[in-house]
C-alpha cells in the first residue's frame, strides 16, 4: 500500500511540474508575441483567464479572444458554499462536455496558429532589417563616392 502511495505522490508531482512548464511557455510565448506586434510586454501573459483572452486577441481579435474565454467559462462548474447552503452554477453535463471539447480544439489551434504567426512576423522583421541596412550602407556609399 505503501508503494502505491508513493507512486501517487510521485505521479501528481510529475503532472503539476509538466502543468507548470506548459504554463510558463505559454506565457513567456504570449509576452514575446505581443512584444513584436505592439514593442511592450505585458503582464496579461501571466494571468489565467487574461492569457487566454490575450492568445485570441493576438492572433485573430478581440472577438476571438472573448469567445475563448467564453467557451472556457461555460465549460466549467461554480460551486458556492455560503453557511449550509450550496449554490451551483453550471450548464447540463453533455452541454459541459461539448462546450469544453469545442474549447480545447479551438484553443490548440489558436495556438499553432499563434505560433506560425510569430514567425512569419519574426521572418519580416529580419527582412525589413536586412533592406533597412542594405539601403543605409547605399546611402552611406552614395555620400562618401560623391
Amino acid at each position: 500500500m505503501e508503494t502505491m502511495n508513493g507512486f501517487l505522490y510521485f505521479f501528481i508531482t510529475v503532472i503539476l511540474l509538466i502543468f507548470i512548464i506548459c504554463y510558463a511557455f505559454l506565457a513567456i510565448f504570449l509576452n514575446n508575441f505581443h512584444k513584436k506586434i505592439y514593442g511592450q510586454s505585458t503582464v496579461m501573459a501571466w494571468i489565467p483567464l487574461a492569457n487566454i483572452y490575450l492568445l485570441g486577441k493576438l492572433t485573430f481579435g478581440k472577438d476571438t479572444g472573448y469567445g475563448l474565454v467564453a467557451l472556457f467559462l461555460l465549460s466549467c462548474t461554480l460551486t458556492m458554499r455560503i453557511d449550509r447552503m450550496t449554490i451551483v452554477l453550471s450548464l447540463p453535463d453533455i452541454l459541459q462536455m461539448i462546450l469544453g471539447a469545442i474549447f480545447s480544439g479551438s484553443f490548440v489551434a489558436t495556438i499553432i496558429f499563434a505560433i506560425k504567426k510569430y514567425g512569419k512576423l519574426k521572418t519580416n522583421n529580419k527582412n525589413n532589417e536586412t533592406k533597412e541596412i542594405e539601403k543605409i550602407v547605399k546611402e552611406n556609399n552614395d555620400f562618401f563616392n560623391s
